[in-house]
């Protein structure tokens, strides 16, 4: 070998482990890969996480999670799936430092109409850092025995059979690098089964197109928004609430505010703008962007909290679909998740519990596939597009949003569409005064059951009949403002 030849070192992962469901790869140690992994190693004798980031062993910020310092939120239709693939999750991330929220009982919430009542519980949710929440699941799905991690490898390339049809494998490099012509020495993986989880930064279309097979059609949505977050130390007494959440009013502002407790006595709080009006990252102006929102409970709290952090910004937030459950040809063995196959505006908190979700349905559909096949043959067409299928509620729900926005590219909002916004504006309407509409918004806002719900009988007939007008007054002890006529600015 010339001496300024790449290396080759290959490394069969599958050997001595009977075939199939031997050894599977996920691409990607974020949510999506480690939930994804767990769900696998139900049914491969060994799972790989290849993650091009170096993982801190406590809970920190990394690379790889550029939106990590914003509010993040597992909605309690994730939150399920993942107890059911981690038993557990939820009261070990308590333990970890996680706070309890009920819903909407915790929450200061005023919808794009009004004030929610402060019901009792129809919701449950743990609120933490993203950083909390990615360390604690890493540490369970690593628990698992047949689950390893490789740490600080990119990928280069997919590795084909001779037919071209099936996906063999992976090459790997050490670091954060992707050039052929590194002289870095090459690693290649052998495997029954890549799985594709490394987020919207995937380079899948690219090995795709680079192997022969069409990159794939994409749809984008973006309502050009940008948000901004700040860590504060939450000052001393006695609340009655725990979160709060100042949603948008579109056309006539898109400003919107969160106020999540996380770990350490802390709060962190999220602002939203569109278009040119980007949440500022100074300090003052910080604080007067939280000042203009529709209410001022969120500036009222934070008035005597520490500021722990800088204000930072993420502007990064389009809707983005990459169709490949409708390739003509796609290789065997090849399978795409997350963010890579389906990324949702963040500041919905879809991510996480969609990627949930979707590993949920992997996991069915694989003890699915076994009781009739003995090989892999055949299994990953059908499943990408449960993948598909797993995000179409949240993709509704993001899009149909960003819809309101007048700064919105990629798709504008026909008859129907409106004619389904002036629908919702009633069921939001209605949700402030009546608490089983309330809880049909609930279910559809947090993925436990689908958006048709908010379309059966009874609840059409109650949002008709009830959507007519908001609960302006937020009730007894349900603003931290100090009475409701300043609650609402408008």
């Amino acid at each position: 070998m010339n001496p300024g030849a790449v290396a080759a070192v290959v490394v069969d992962m599958s050997k001595n482990i009977p075939q199939p469901y031997g050894h599977a790869i996920v691409l990607g140690g974020s949510m999506a890969g480690l939930v994804t992994a767990q769900a696998l190693s139900k049914h491969f004798r060994r799972v790989t996480i290849v993650e091009r980031d170096c993982l801190p062993k406590e809970p920190a910020a990394r690379p790889g999670v550029p939106q990590g310092e914003h509010l993040h939120a597992l909605l309690p239709g994730g939150a399920d799936a993942l107890e059911s693939l981690l038993p557990g999750f939820a009261s070990g991330l308590i333990a970890a430092g996680g706070n309890a929220l009920a819903i909407p009982t915790d929450m200061v919430w005023l919808n794009s109409v009004g004030w929610i009542r402060r019901i009792p519980e129809r919701h449950r949710l743990v609120a933490a850092s993203r950083d909390l929440i990615e360390w604690h699941t890493r540490r369970l799905v690593a628990s698992t025995p047949t689950i390893s991690i490789l740490e600080g490898r990119s990928v280069l390339d997919l590795c084909l059979s001779d037919d071209r049809t099936t996906v063999t494998g992976v090459t790997l490099v050490d670091g954060a690098g992707s050039n052929h012509d590194s002289n870095r020495p090459v690693e290649t993986l052998a495997t029954d089964l890549v799985v594709d989880a490394t987020g919207r930064r995937s380079r899948l279309p690219d090995w795709l197109e680079r192997l022969g097979y069409d990159r794939p059609a994409e749809t984008r949505i973006d309502a050009h928004l940008s948000y901004a977050s700040r860590i504060y130390r939450r000052p001393p007494g006695d609340r009655d609430w725990k979160g709060i959440f100042l949603q948008p009013k579109p056309p006539m502002t898109s400003r919107m505010g969160l106020l999540f407790p996380i770990e350490g006595d802390r709060w962190i709080v999220t602002v939203q703008g569109a278009g040119d009006d980007r949440p500022p990252t100074d300090d003052a102006g910080f604080e007067a962007f939280t000042a203009s929102l529709r209410s001022s409970a969120i500036h009222d709290a934070i008035r005597d909290a520490e500021p722990l952090t800088s204000p930072v910004g993420f502007a990064n937030t389009s809707n983005r679909r990459r169709h490949f459950d409708k390739a003509s040809r796609w290789p065997d063995r090849l399978l795409a998740v997350g963010d890579s196959a389906c990324a949702f505006n963040p500041v919905y908190g879809q991510g996480m519990s969609v990627s949930a979700k979707t590993a949920v349905a992997l996991d069915q559909e694989l003890a699915r596939h076994r009781r009739t096949q003995q090989t892999l043959d055949g299994f990953v067409g059908p499943m990408q597009r449960r993948v598909a299928k797993e995000g179409e509620a949240a993709w509704m729900i993001a899009t149909g949003d960003d819809l309101r926005m007048s700064t919105t590219t990629g798709a504008v909002a026909n008859r129907a569409t409106r004619m389904q916004h002036r629908y919702l504006d009633r069921v939001m309407a209605a949700a402030t005064t009546d608490d089983v509409v309330l809880g049909a918004m609930m279910q559809a806002l947090f993925l436990t059951a689908p958006p048709t719900v908010l379309f059966r009988p009874n609840i059409v007939a109650r949002a008709i009949l009830r959507g007519k007008r908001a609960n302006g007054d937020p009730g007894p002890k349900s603003s931290p403002s100090p009475s409701p006529e300043h609650a609402v600015v408008y």
